[in-house]
């Protein structure tokens, strides 16, 4: 689902037990944050989807989400590393996003002929 409107008629016909929103499907932390609160308000958990390392910080923004999906699928193009102690994924102290792009693994998996600068 890509809007807050898909997920309040989810919840609203008692279409799901867990909101799995991911932040860049949704239109970034503003909208995810309104979904969240709108599964709150249903009394339903919130686990997002797929990029951890931002979610992490979301998921301490909002008393239901209890859990936090773990895909390590970016570990091979970012310097950067989720934080789990004793089980428990922990938010970065550090400003930003949470994500330290590898540029040059990215630019290694470039098809040849396109680019991976950032203009």
């Amino acid at each position: 689902m890509y809007s807050a409107s898909q997920f309040k008629d989810y919840l609203a016909m008692g279409g799901c037990t867990i909101v799995q929103a991911d932040v860049a499907r949704v239109g970034g932390i503003t909208p995810w944050l309104k979904i969240a609160h709108m599964a709150e308000a249903f009394n339903v958990a919130i686990c997002p989807h797929f990029l951890m390392e931002l979610h992490v910080s979301l998921t301490c923004a909002v008393p239901n989400a209890p859990m936090l999906e773990y895909i390590p699928q970016l570990d091979d193009i970012t310097t950067s590393r989720l934080n789990i102690h004793d089980g428990f994924a922990m938010a970065p102290s550090a400003p930003g996003l949470g994500i330290a792009w590898d540029w040059d693994a990215i630019t290694a998996r470039a098809l040849a002929g396109l680019s991976t600068t950032i203009e």
